[in-house]
């Protein structure tokens, strides 16, 4: 197992293995604000979102799964959001072969099918107004050093989750290149 204590938000973190079928990454926190902000958790590579999960507070109390490929989004699916304000929650991202299960404090919520191959997942970044404790990664070999400087490829992902942020771009002979 890794495990990544008290993340900033925004941030955004390398996940140094292939996702495959059988690999969770949780993430425990709580919401932090009472003004109607959302949070989200995203699992990134280079200019794709891959997964996007999205808990909105303000206008539409539900949760919104999605992908982004190239700044492009894809049909949203949502859900309820079972969180209010201050709630602590885990959020559960189990990794199958044609779909991600996530769930909220034990509550299945959705499957949501890969429209990304989860091999291309380089990242896990947080948004937004939650504070996340914990976030922990098993079902991975752990054969390379998770806390080790990590080659994205690009530029990496620097000042995500901020207004200054641009999307990296793969080098056209970068091996992530090759899933798009």
């Amino acid at each position: 197992m890794h495990v990544i204590n008290n993340p900033q938000i925004p941030s955004a973190h390398a996940i140094r293995e292939t996702l495959r079928a059988g690999s969770e990454i949780t993430v425990r926190g709580h919401v932090t604000h009472d003004h109607h902000k959302d949070f989200a958790v995203e699992l990134l590579s280079g200019p794709h979102i891959v997964l996007h999960v999205n808990f909105r507070f303000e206008h539409e109390h539900i949760v919104v799964v999605n992908t982004s490929v190239a700044g492009q989004w894809g049909a949203e699916i949502r859900h309820h959001n079972p969180l209010k304000h201050h709630d602590h929650f885990t959020l559960a991202i189990h990794i199958h072969q044609d779909y991600y299960q996530i769930s909220v404090n034990g509550e299945h919520l959705f499957d949501f099918p890969h429209r990304l191959p989860v091999e291309s997942v380089q990242a896990i970044g947080f948004q937004g107004h939650a504070h996340v404790d914990e976030v922990s990664f098993t079902g991975f070999d752990f054969g390379v050093d998770w806390n080790a400087p990590h080659d994205f490829g690009h530029g990496g992902y620097h000042s995500y989750g901020t207004e200054s942020y641009v999307a990296p771009a793969f080098h056209e002979s970068h091996s992530y290149n090759a899933y798009f």
